[in-house]
């Protein structure tokens, strides 16, 4: 008899957690979908601001100076004048340029976030 109390004691426990558990999922997945739905309509607020083309455009440019300063001062470290094939003036006419075009490349195709942040801060005014 005993034990016919214990096991019931024991069963209506394993229920009352279960239930209790059935709850926990219950909220969790009412808060997640709750969660989803503040989340898509912060993307969807975001993502319905137009673009400003020319002030993109702009805030490139201004990363690619950045990154232009950031290649001549890399470039800096190299002594050419000792190498052989050094090719004057000519070459180094010829090497701003192409790290210019380099620095504009970058800013268009990587993501370095500085044309980005730009765009953001000067968009809200």
């Amino acid at each position: 008899m005993d034990t016919t109390i214990a096991n019931i004691i024991d069963s209506q426990k394993t229920i009352s957690s279960i239930n209790k558990q059935k709850d926990v999922e219950q909220k969790l997945q009412s808060k997640s979908t709750e969660f989803k739905s503040l989340l898509d309509n912060a993307i969807n607020t975001q993502n319905n601001k137009p673009v400003d083309k020319k002030l993109m455009d702009v805030c490139i440019e201004m990363e690619s100076l950045f990154v232009y300063q950031m290649l001549k001062e890399m470039r800096k470290t190299l002594h050419k004048e000792n190498d052989l094939l050094y090719g004057g003036m000519a070459q180094e006419i010829f090497e701003d340029m192409l790290y210019n075009e380099y620095a504009l490349q970058m800013s268009k195709t990587a993501n370095l976030g500085l044309a980005k942040t730009l765009y953001d801060q000067l968009s809200q005014k």
